[in-house]
């Protein structure tokens, strides 16, 4: 079970999400609050009795920078994840050097909301580059299409490859050397774990996925009546495939 401390200054966001994780058995609210000096005063006290902290930025008395500072005068370590209304650089920027586990707009999906509270909870290193949330999002939708279920331990793996290989594409040629090994750096696992739960991953997403998607996708890569892909081919497919719709979604604003 995730113990959540949710501060916000909306009633009814905090209403809204309890009522949603009410009947998950992996996540609990364990508390609330709308003011930010109240948050911080329990934060100082109890921190240790949460997992995760949920937090908006907004907020009367003290904001949530002034949360994460005095955190951070205190050496008191958080995962924390921003939950805000507003995607602003220059906040995000501030944020940024608090080592913040994932910054979410509201408007994301609750059921991902989720993902990204076990994401944190489970995630063993101090700092978390930011990601764009729309790429992320696109990589869990396209995973969730493809059929692969989100709580096995392999869609956290994969979803991460991709988002690395994506960011840096030195990891495409160093999938054995350099991102197995990365990403059991940040789970505290080991290597031969990851690339296990990724194959297992693959090999559900394979027998259970949508048959036109994943011709769609792999059918120019991989050939059908040879086997499911392989790891790299699997990973190296997708995450073309995001880079390509991002920068087609780039090139439309752009326009």
């Amino acid at each position: 079970m995730v113990n959540v401390f949710m501060v916000d200054s909306d009633e009814s966001t905090i209403k809204e999400v309890k009522q949603y994780f009410s009947n998950q058995s992996s996540i609990c609210i364990k508390k609330t609050c709308s003011d930010g000096k109240e948050a911080l005063d329990e934060l100082l006290k109890n921190s240790n009795d949460y997992d995760v902290l949920l937090l908006n930025p907004i907020l009367p008395k003290v904001d949530g920078l002034g949360i994460l500072k005095k955190l951070d005068d205190n050496n008191i370590k958080c995962k924390v994840i921003i939950y805000s209304e507003y995607n602003n650089p220059n906040m995000i920027k501030l944020l940024h050097q608090y080592n913040i586990s994932f910054y979410l707009l509201k408007s994301i999906d609750n059921s991902l909301l989720a993902e990204r509270i076990i994401d944190a909870s489970n995630i063993n290193y101090l700092e978390y580059e930011f990601v764009d949330n729309f790429v992320i999002d696109k990589i869990s939708k396209l995973l969730h299409d493809l059929g692969m279920p989100s709580h096995i331990k392999g869609y956290q793996y994969v979803r991460d490859a991709i988002m690395m290989m994506y960011d840096n594409p030195i990891y495409i040629g160093g999938i054995t050397k350099k991102l197995y090994p990365a990403i059991a750096d940040k789970y505290n696992t080991t290597s031969s774990r990851v690339e296990r739960a990724i194959r297992h991953a693959i090999e559900v997403s394979w027998n259970r996925g949508d048959y036109d998607l994943m011709d769609e996708i792999f059918g120019h890569s991989v050939d059908f009546d040879r086997a499911k892909p392989t790891n790299s081919e699997f990973l190296a497919t997708l995450a073309d495939r995001i880079n390509l719709n991002e920068n087609k979604y780039k090139l439309n604003n752009y326009n």
